[in-house]
């Protein structure tokens, strides 16, 4: 008596699950280096490194549109495709980057970054043939590590249309960091394993279980190493080879499962049914949500039927039999759970804050039944990016309703801006009705005049202060007084002093004239200044008195005419969001729904070989009821 599931088929599976690679992200690696020389371009920057993606994506839009950004034109039209696709608009960011392409003055190092996002974009999207020519394209300017990537999600497209083959000639060389040398040697071994070059493949699956392991990321490929090359042992019929590769699995691992069933295969393909054992009922002390530990309720009974204990066979069928019913039952609770929208609004709430990344992948889980039940599935691409249309659709309902209740507020604001304005004109329009500019032009070439035919004249009592121009005064006073005494000996001594005075006088007005003519030329330039900026002000504030109502009515017009086309992408965003989560609900129930009949299948085999003990006769009625 076999169980279903042979060594063949996990092999399948495990292999089926290795295609991987480091998680892709944007960060500032992903961008070359650049020398700012613009500063539009340096805010776009600011916002994208703080990974506000959506706020980059309308600067750039909009610097673009006003002619900024021109010194950084290609690096730009770069980011903004990649930005794009931290939304999952697809199709944009491909136009973006074959508008870059067709462009001849593109430069080479952006050509190539052009031709990798794009291979990405289609990768992202299925389209393994046309992400394979985009990849091939991209030329030889790409940094290790970027160009590590671009060969592995090569090679990674070809497996996926069942071309290993290719897929081998690509990975062999793998550059860019340990990292990804790692993941291309694993992924070279299971492409060679695919392209019926086992034994080629089976050693590089086993330099990959036991290579060095400094993180997480690093230890989960080795586990999965050993796994994969652990069951392709077991379909050559190796079974203590297999054991080595199982027995290197992390317990603890993300693995661990799988290990600990191919473990007991292991040792049952050997015949040593109570050392499969061991692995085996540790795994069923598991949770039964994995699809290892459910193997492991029938794997159980099974070896103790090999041994001749068909008391306890028995039993541990009917175990068997009672979880796989009671698993099916929380199936059913978790596909109800899905259909009211329970699981995508947890799922929303754990990955709020971290979803907006250009190759986005889920990182937390909600602690829920439907979430747990889902765990391989929501790592899988299909799901991913319909989670992520999903938020990105999430995230604009918001930011749509965040705009609608702006455009009131801007509506309050315009109507305050008229009132305000209606009652102020009349005392504005009463304050300039005052002021003559020509006036004062003139008067300012009025004292030019005089300080130019002061200066052709050298009469430097032009230009003498106040207290000069009495002391000039009252000279004249005198000598009007002296000359009508004139002949009288008795003011000669006063005509000395008065000459002497006058002397004095016109020694100090001489003597500072050009400082004096050099500070009142200053002066007047001054004057020209603020002039200048009185006729300016009277010109703004007069045009502004004419502009202002019609500017007023039409940001009037402009915020109505927003209105509704606010609320029209409302809408659009509403039925696009229902529509996205009735997708991502299906995907998942279609997911639940499939292990339900894994569970029916194992349920029946388990049915099937109870009754097979029964009509052999090899289970005494006493043995039924004891607890496995």
């Amino acid at each position: 008596m076999r169980l279903a599931l042979a060594p063949a088929a996990a092999l399948s599976l495990a292999l089926g699950i290795a295609v991987v690679a480091p998680c892709a992200s944007a960060t500032g690696a992903d961008l070359a280096p650049v020398q700012l020389r613009d500063l539009h371009y340096g805010d776009v920057l600011f916002y994208f490194f703080q990974d506000d993606y959506f706020d980059a994506i309308v600067r750039t839009e909009a610097y673009r549109t006003q002619g900024h950004m021109q010194p950084h034109a290609a690096d730009s039209e770069l980011l903004l495709g990649g930005l794009y696709l931290s939304f999952g608009q697809h199709e944009r960011a491909s136009q973006i980057f074959q508008s870059l392409l067709s462009d001849p003055a593109t430069p080479a190092a952006v050509r190539d970054r052009a031709w990798f996002q794009l291979g990405k974009v289609m990768y992202a999207r299925g389209s393994y043939e046309q992400s394979a020519e985009a990849l091939r394209k991209a030329g030889n300017t790409l940094p290790a590590d970027m160009d590590g990537e671009r060969r592995l999600l090569l090679a990674q497209g070809l497996m996926a249309r069942g071309l290993y083959g290719e897929a081998v000639t690509e990975l062999v060389g793998q550059t860019g960091s340990a990292e990804w040398q790692a993941f291309g040697r694993f992924n070279l071994g299971v492409a060679l394993i695919r392209a019926g070059r086992n034994p080629q493949g089976l050693a590089l699956l086993d330099l990959a279980g036991q290579g060095e392991a400094a993180t997480e990321e690093m230890k989960a490929l080795r586990d999965k190493a050993n796994v994969a090359l652990g069951f392709a042992q077991l379909q050559a019929g190796n079974a203590a080879a297999a054991r080595v590769a199982l027995n290197r699995v992390r317990l603890d691992g993300p693995h661990s499962n799988n290990a600990l069933l191919g473990a007991g295969w292991a040792d049952a393909a050997e015949e040593q049914y109570s050392a499969s054992l061991v692995p085996w009922l540790e795994l069923r002390s598991r949770n039964i949500m994995d699809t290892a530990v459910q193997e492991s309720y029938i794997a159980v009974p099974y070896a103790y039927a090999q041994l001749s204990a068909y008391g306890q066979a028995a039993n541990n069928y009917e175990f068997a039999i009672a979880a796989y019913e009671s698993e099916r039952r929380r199936l059913d609770e978790s596909i109800a759970a899905i259909r009211s929208g329970r699981m995508l609004k947890a799922l929303l709430a754990a990955n709020r804050n971290d979803w907006r990344d250009w190759f986005w992948r889920l990182s937390a889980l909600p602690d829920s039944p439907e979430s747990r039940y889902l765990y391989q599935l929501l790592a899988g691409n299909e799901f991913q990016e319909a989670l992520k249309h999903y938020l990105s659709l999430d995230f604009l309902a918001g930011n749509l309703a965040q705009w609608n209740g702006s455009l009131d507020a801007f509506a309050d604001m315009v109507a305050a801006r008229k009132l305000a304005f209606d009652q102020r004109l009349p005392a504005a329009a009463e304050r300039l009705a005052g002021v003559d500019i020509e006036a004062l032009d003139s008067r300012r070439d009025g004292l030019q005049a005089r300080l130019d035919a002061a200066l052709r004249a050298g009469d430097w009592s032009a230009l003498a202060n106040e207290s000069e121009l009495l002391a000039l005064e009252r000279m004249k006073g005198v000598d009007a007084a002296l000359v009508a005494r004139a002949g009288e000996p008795s003011l000669d001594d006063a005509r000395e002093r008065a000459r002497l005075a006058r002397g004095v006088l016109a020694w100090q007005l001489e003597a500072s004239g050009k400082e004096r003519a050099w500070r009142t030329g200053r002066h007047l330039r001054e004057l020209d200044a603020q002039l200048f900026d009185a006729r300016t002000g009277y010109r703004a504030a007069t045009e502004s008195m004419a502009t202002i109502p019609a500017r007023n009515d039409e940001l009037t017009s402009r915020i109505r005419a927003l209105q509704p086309r606010v609320n029209g992408m409302e809408q659009r965003v509403a039925a696009l969001r229902q529509r996205e989560a009735a997708y991502i609900e299906a995907i998942a129930i279609r997911e639940l729904e499939s292990r339900k009949a894994a569970l029916a299948g194992y349920s029946l085999q388990a049915r099937y070989a109870l009754a097979t003990l029964y009509d052999l006769g090899k289970t005494p009625p006493a043995a039924t009821g004891a607890t496995p």
